[in-house]
């Protein structure tokens, strides 16, 4: 593959990642458990409770993604393909978090049903919102990304040398650490920044 494919190929890793990253960390945001319960004499109620809530491990993990596939930018070579390895752990864990709702998840739907007015009584209809299949979707697109990195990352593009940190020029008078070295190496025509 040349050296254009490979670019391309990195680059389509990151959005697809960073895209599934962003589905995860909106979609466990939002409702994943919601139902209506009907008590005659009493208008309609609704409640929710959203993925963050039910499953908070899968929130957290949902900014690790994104900051992970940040990280990949910046990495190279092994660590590169280290940080891929953790991006598919990371989202193995969120889709199993998609998949088996702990047992908490029914009562906390009852407690948002009690604090929307619901006395306890009467049938309630369950609903599943869309939010929880997105965050899953998220979930698969960024273990597919972080696979693709651990395994092929060490062979995308790097930054260029000119985002490593500088180095003080060969023959320059050490600036020294105090205000007054500071404004005596201004005055003798030395750049501090360097």
């Amino acid at each position: 593959m040349t050296s254009d494919g490979h670019i391309r190929g990195y680059g389509a890793t990151l959005l697809v990642g960073l895209l599934s990253g962003l589905a995860v960390a909106v979609g466990v945001a939002q409702p994943w458990v919601a139902a209506t319960a009907s008590v005659p004499g009493i208008p309609t109620i609704h409640g929710s409770v959203d993925g963050a809530s039910v499953a908070p491990l899968a929130g957290a993990l949902g900014y690790v993604l994104l900051a992970a596939f940040g990280a990949v930018i910046a990495t190279r070579g092994w660590l590169r393909r280290a940080v891929g390895s953790l991006i598919v752990v990371a989202a193995v864990a969120v889709a199993i978090s998609v998949l088996v709702l702990p047992g908490g998840a029914d009562a906390q739907l009852r407690d948002a049903l009690a604090a929307n007015g619901w006395p306890g009584r009467g049938p309630i209809d369950p609903e599943t919102p869309v939010w929880r299949w997105l965050v899953l979707a998220g979930s698969i697109g960024a273990a597919s990304a972080g696979a693709v990195i651990a395994v092929r990352g060490h062979r995308f593009a790097v930054m260029g040398a000119r985002y490593d940190a500088v180095s003080a020029p060969a023959g320059k008078a050490d600036i020294g650490s105090g205000e007054s070295d500071l404004w005596r190496a201004i005055d003798r025509g030395d750049d501090p920044t360097t």
